[in-house]
């Protein structure tokens, strides 16, 4: 190309950069949490959004949230540990809506653990969930935006636990360590086909379902495997009594824990034409806080 004939593009008008119209995301564990506050903000974008997750009941609550909201979603049970879950999925999104622009790789198993509590099955099965699973959905995604022709987004969400190790997130921390890899990866591998991978790494966020167990004083045992007495003390300790108390969100730089909100806007940055020059990035959102655990 000659000095001649290159020319700068404008940007898109303001109005429009932000939005997705036209495009079609799937998310992955979109029925609750961050995943639901995901399904919303793309919604809201002008995304046709296909949600994925193992309960029935609350993928249907999604869909009619973003129905109620004007929007379009078709919720699909699937486990992202079945690769051919995840291949009928990717699938139904291109019978259905003709296209996959946008991947977001939410779903994951977070369950705390020590090292020495720690059995092989909750390994395999984190791994088979957090790393495999996100994986495979990339790879069958990326051949969906590789045959439309028209680039794409691939969004994985990590965690500040893969950066900055503790005990009790020992196997979390490692297969989000193990995505990062393979956001890096695949963001090298896909840039002749103009699919963008970039990863999202939230700090501890608060959800309405995390709020729910911390006010019932389950906190600590809602997401550590029975039998795992020293990781439980441990988190009664460190985290739960702060957490009930308030006394932590004090001690945080910008004096909250993060909201699923927080998490979904930098998922819409990078699934816009706000990021149309990044790719192999993480965005942490944390609040400066890092892993208080």
């Amino acid at each position: 190309m000659t000095s001649s004939s290159m020319l700068i593009p404008d940007p898109p008008p303001l109005d429009r950069i932000l939005s997705l119209q036209g495009r079609c995301a799937v998310v992955t564990g979109g029925g609750r949490g961050l995943g639901e506050a995901i399904v919303m903000r793309l919604a809201e974008a002008g995304a046709t959004i296909v949600l994925t997750g193992r309960g029935r009941e609350a993928l249907q609550r999604v869909e009619a949230r973003v129905t109620a909201a004007g929007g379009m979603a078709v919720g699909v049970q699937a486990d992202v540990r079945r690769t051919e879950d995840s291949q009928k999925v990717m699938n139904l999104a291109m019978e259905r809506f003709g296209r996959v622009d946008i991947l977001v790789n939410n779903a994951a198993l977070v369950t705390t653990c020590l090292a020495m509590e720690m059995t092989e099955p909750l390994w395999d099965e984190m791994i088979d969930t957090d790393l495999k699973g996100a994986f495979f959905a990339s790879q069958f995604a990326a051949k969906a935006m590789i045959e439309g022709g028209r680039g794409g987004r691939i969004i994985n969400l990590l965690s500040a636990a893969a950066f900055k190790p503790t005990g009790i997130f020992l196997a979390y921390g490692a297969v989000k360590a193990g995505l990062w890899a393979v956001t890096q990866s695949m963001a090298d591998e896909l840039a002749e086909h103009r699919i963008l991978v970039n990863a999202v790494s939230p700090g501890p966020t608060l959800t309405q379902e995390k709020l729910a167990h911390i006010q019932d004083g389950t906190l600590a045992t809602s997401e550590t495997p029975p039998g795992a007495v020293k990781t439980i003390q441990k988190l009664k300790a460190i985290g739960e009594t702060q957490l009930k108390s308030g006394s932590m969100a004090s001690l945080l730089p910008l004096g909250r824990l993060g909201y699923p909100g927080d998490i979904s806007n930098a998922v819409l940055f990078l699934a816009s034409e706000m990021a149309c020059y990044i790719s192999g990035v993480c965005l942490t959102v944390d609040g400066v806080q890092g892993n208080p655990f």
